[in-house]
């Protein structure tokens, strides 16, 4: 079959003219959102970043996407707001044109106009320097002391035409400079301390001013003036003019890229200008502002955001972080992407685009491109064209170029291969069309020997050992396991995976298909987009369903599956994967999951068409195709940690439906933190607003009364509704879900105490009691007398008790210490027997010392311990090693015990536990600190353990011990435990310290 198809000479070469167009993400605001009036005159941040609107009906603050409206006192006429500024005391301060000026402390507000000294109540700008309020009007400047509220007009007026008009001031080296209207450029001087105004410049036309790295910027009448700083100072009038319309307000971002408001007056030359190279370079198309009456401009650095005001649209805010930009691309349905190192290469409706890297259109292969080579291979090849008859979808060879209908487009080893309603195409890097394959298939691949792949709509698979020359083996779709339906293809290890819409997953490898549903290896059916992570495991979405991370390096494995009702969104348009992210389009925006958390990029931040066709991933950059061009996403940007809300302020409170007066506000905000409330005022409505946030629409929220109460269900409004809450204290907890950064933060705003009635107050139940009680009070007071006698009777029989106790010890000891002194006296030791008597003597006095108090330091028994040992071991010659531990967390200092507890149980231990025979004797004495108010002394030693006698000289210890303790400590229980064995014994003494 031989076709020969005339075209005409020109082909479409408009792809060529096409300007990478970026769209920042913008936002309009009008009065349906809630701003007093579409005519903004004024725009200005105050110290927090928030947003102040002037408008010519009011004046408006804007706190992440909600407006909250000055209530301006109803003695105020004319609410019509020029300018805003803020002096160093934190209070706002509003021109008024026709009003003269007012000042808000956050509660009341402060009238100052011509009666006060202003020069005119037509008040046009604003300036704040040094504890002064500099004032412009029409017929001049007045300066206000911000704390005494002073009004003082400097001299040097010269008023043209009977006004003195001032546009704008700035400041340079600490010298304040203002523009009029008409006159020109001054300066305000101080001499000897009196304001004077100083003409530095004269000129016509001023509208505004821009003063940025002393270049000095005015807006003038259809252009813009330049200076030179020195040439102002100078006086010198040497300027350069550009633009062809009228400005009206300068700002500067963060990038030092200077943006000017303009507004044509009687032309359409306004709209929103970048300041570049002393040109003006209109920016409104691309920054979505379509109003050409724009008055004031200003850029919040902290969040990027430009604020536009306009004298007929509200307001436009403009994000400027490019994370996000659109490209129209001509309108130009994109169908797929792939890479060439730093070259982009774009499929869509009319060919394949090249970009180079910087974006630009470098190379264009059109639909004419592809027809002709289609036509040149039919009339040229020598292979019979394929057909029906031969197992072939027949393709219909009479389609022309404007209706060619491109799938896909792969790149594999050397080549690119384009799928078409056509056939498929294989072309080289340079853009070159090198070979034609007459067959039709939606998706193609190759698999892990590099075979080529075709899917057969409804007629199973080819796998080519020879796709040049047709030679392939088919696979039936009669075979189960014959992938059918398949929508996509990837590589991983020796394996190729096939997707299918309706069959499931499944696998190529040595030559075969084989089904992971038939087989029963995985059972999700409906299967859409197949993709690898950096690991190389498969990540595999489900149109409607699941997502799942799949390890199939040594068997098939599910990793993690992300459940669908975790994805926001029902329908998923792509999938891909960025480092430790998996990203997730659905018809809501982009889901960027990683361990279990999901964030939400949607249209607030720029992405407007959540319709997406393709998706591609070139380095850091998100490619998204859509009907009418096509986003790039910053990925870094886009997962990158983000800011979320940093507190949340009250905006009002109705009690039953009535709003508190204005006097519980300072600044909007409720001014305390505890709200207090009859049982009968018990239905409760707050309004909040959540500040540090950019994206509004991405939270949700939820509250609970009681940490120990459920948490409610989310909702998108800030606003809580609690209706006849009973009486009692509740502590209202807010918990607040940021989709955008993927975090979620509580915030305890308010205490609210709903009175009870007084039958449930206390002082009813206590006259209910005080009346009771005079009945048997008389009773009362005779039972707890009669206690009382009995505690103090009780107390002095326990004090005579224990000094009984101790007394019986202190002869006992005398007893045992004169006893030692008899065997050196028989052995006749003179020597030693003094020398014994005189340390018997000292630890006498240590003992009488010591028994005048109940207890005693550990410190200072030790130190009795350590004398009366050192006394009894001279009986064996010093042969019985000791040791007396103590616990490091313990100040024996402080710590006190009863006095003469220890010695009689140190006692026994020369008394009964060794003897001549007995070999390496030794004992030790242990301070261990249990508890903190809990003392453990272990005294143990390697004797006689099991003798009869010794347990009933013990016996007789423990009793005397016991019966102090039960005494000084009646809550310790069983405070002494004694073990016998063969190899010593241990007492164990708990004290309560």
């Amino acid at each position: 079959m031989r076709l020969k198809i005339k075209y005409p000479f020109y082909l479409l070469i408009l792809f060529y003219s096409c300007i990478w167009g970026q769209i920042k993400p913008s936002r309009n605001y009008t009065t349906a959102d809630g701003l007093p009036n579409n005519a903004v005159r004024s725009l200005y941040l105050d110290k927090n970043s928030d947003l102040w609107i002037g408008t010519e009906n009011g004046i408006s603050k804007l706190e992440n996407g909600s407006f909250t409206n000055l209530p301006l006192p109803e003695s105020i006429a004319n609410k019509s707001c020029w300018d805003i500024s803020q002096d160093e005391n934190g209070d706002m301060w509003f021109a008024s044109y026709g009003g003269g000026v007012y000042k808000f402390d956050g509660i009341n507000f402060t009238f100052l106009n011509k009666k006060n000294g202003l020069p005119v109540d037509r008040v046009r700008k604003l300036f704040s320097h040094n504890g002064k309020m500099y004032i412009g009007t029409e017929l001049g400047v007045a300066i206000i002391d911000i704390k005494t509220n002073r009004v003082f007009s400097p001299k040097g007026i010269k008023p043209h035409f009977g006004v003195f008009i001032v546009t704008d001031f700035f400041i340079h080296k600490n010298q304040i400079y203002f523009s009029t209207s008409n006159e020109g450029l001054f300066k305000i001087s101080t001499i000897n301390n009196v304001p004077t105004i100083e003409h530095v410049l004269n000129y016509q036309n001023v509208f505004s001013l821009g003063y940025y790295n002393n270049i000095l910027f005015s807006g003038n009448k259809g252009f813009v003036n330049y200076f030179k700083i020195e040439d102002v100072i100078s006086q010198k009038i040497k300027t350069q003019t550009f633009g062809k319309t009228t400005v009206w307000d300068f700002t500067k971002d963060n990038k030092n890229i200077i943006y000017a408001a303009a507004w044509g007056i009687y032309d359409l030359s306004g709209g929103l200008f970048q300041v570049k190279n002393n040109q003006l370079q209109n920016i409104s198309e691309e920054y979505g502002i379509d109003s050409k009456n724009l008055l004031s401009v200003v850029c919040n650095n902290k969040k990027n955001i430009l604020y536009v005001g306009s004298k007929d649209k509200g307001i436009y805010e403009i994000h400027l972080d490019e994370t996000i930009d659109y490209n129209p691309f001509n309108d130009k349905a994109i169908v797929d992407f792939e890479t060439l190192d730093s070259e982009k290469i774009i499929l869509h409706q009319d060919g394949i685009s090249f970009l180079d890297a910087n974006n630009s259109i470098s190379k264009i292969i059109s639909a004419f491109d592809f027809k002709k080579f289609e036509i040149a291979y039919i009339n040229n090849s020598k292979q019979r064209l394929p057909n029906h008859a031969d197992g072939f979808y027949e393709l219909n060879y009479n389609i022309p170029a404007p209706e060619i209908e491109f799938y896909e487009i792969l790149k594999h080893q050397k080549s690119l291969w384009i799928t078409s309603n056509i056939g498929v195409f294989e072309m080289n890097f340079e853009g070159k069309i090198i070979n034609y394959l007459p067959i039709h298939s939606y998706k193609i691949g190759f698999t892990s020997d590099n075979q080529f792949i075709e899917t057969i709509p409804y007629a199973g698979v080819r796998v080519y050992d020879d796709v040049y020359h047709l030679k392939a083996k088919h696979f039936s779709e009669i075979d189960k396991n014959t992938p059918l339906d398949v929508v996509g293809i990837v590589n991983s290890n020796d394996k190729t995976y096939l997707i299918s819409v309706f069959q499931g997953l499944f696998v190529h490898q040595n030559h075969k298909f084989q089904s992971l549903l038939k087989a029963n290896m995985w059972k999700e059916s409906k299967l859409k987009f197949i993709t690898k992570n950096k690991k190389g495991n498969l990540i595999i979405a489900s149109e409607f369903g699941a997502v799942s991370v799949i390890d199939d390096s040594n068997s098939f494995r599910i990793l993690q599956t992300i459940p669908k009702n975790q994805i926001i969104g029902n329908t998923i348009t792509f999938l891909e994967s960025y480092k430790d992210f998996i990203l997730i389009g659905t018809e809501k925006g982009i889901n960027i999951y990683r361990n279990g958390i999901i964030q939400l990029f949607d249209k607030e931040q720029g992405l407007k068409d959540a319709v997406i066709s393709s998706s591609h991933i070139f380095e850091k950059q998100l490619y998204l195709g859509t009907k009418k061009g096509f986003y790039t996403i910053d990925l870094h940007k886009l997962t990158a940690n983000k800011n979320t809300v940093s507190s949340i302020e009250i905006r009002s409170i109705a009690i039953n439906s009535i709003p508190m007066s204005a006097t519980n506000y300072r600044w909007f905000t409720y001014n305390s933190n505890e709200l207090v409330c009859d049982y009968q005022h018990n239905t409760i409505a707050v309004d909040f607003v959540p500040k540090g946030h950019s994206f509004p629409n991405k939270l949700k929220f939820r509250y609970r009364l009681k940490k120990t109460n459920r948490w409610s269900p989310y909702s998108e409004k800030p606003f809580i509704y609690l209706s006849y809450l009973p009486n009692d204290t509740y502590h209202l907890e807010i918990e607040v879900l940021d989709l955008n950064a993927g975090k979620t933060s509580r915030f305890n705003i308010l205490k609210i105490r709903i009175q009870p009635p007084f039958w449930k107050t206390v002082w009813f139940y206590g006259l209910l009691g005080t009346l009771l009680v005079l009945g048997i009070v008389f009773i009362i007071l005779r039972i707890k007398k009669r206690a009382v006698q009995k505690a103090e009777t009780e107390n002095q029989i326990a004090k005579a008790k224990l000094e009984t106790l101790l007394s019986q010890m202190n002869p006992h000891f005398t007893f045992n210490a004169l006893n030692t002194i008899q065997s050196f006296v028989f052995n006749k030791d003179a020597h030693n027997s003094a020398v014994y008597i005189s340390e018997v003597a000292s630890l006498m006095r240590q003992t009488l010392d010591n028994s005048a108090s109940q207890t005693i330091t550990i410190a200072d028994e030790i130190e009795y311990l350590r004398t009366y040992i050192a006394i009894e071991n001279q009986r064996f010659d010093n042969r019985i090693q000791f040791e007396i531990l103590l616990d490091d967390a313990m100040n024996k200092e402080a710590v006190e015990i009863p006095t003469m507890l220890l010695q009689p149980f140190v006692e026994n231990i020369f008394k009964h536990a060794f003897d001549d025979e007995s070999l390496h004797p030794a004992f030790k004495i242990d301070f261990v600190l249990l508890q903190k108010e809990l003392l453990q002394i272990a005294i143990s030693d390697n004797g006689k353990g099991k003798t009869k006698a010794i347990k009933n000289h013990f016996s007789r210890g423990i009793l005397i011990a016991t019966e102090r303790l039960k005494i000084m400590q009646p809550t310790n229980f069983d405070p002494i435990q004694i073990d016998f064995s063969e190899t010593g014994t241990t007492v164990k003494i708990r004290l309560i310290i």
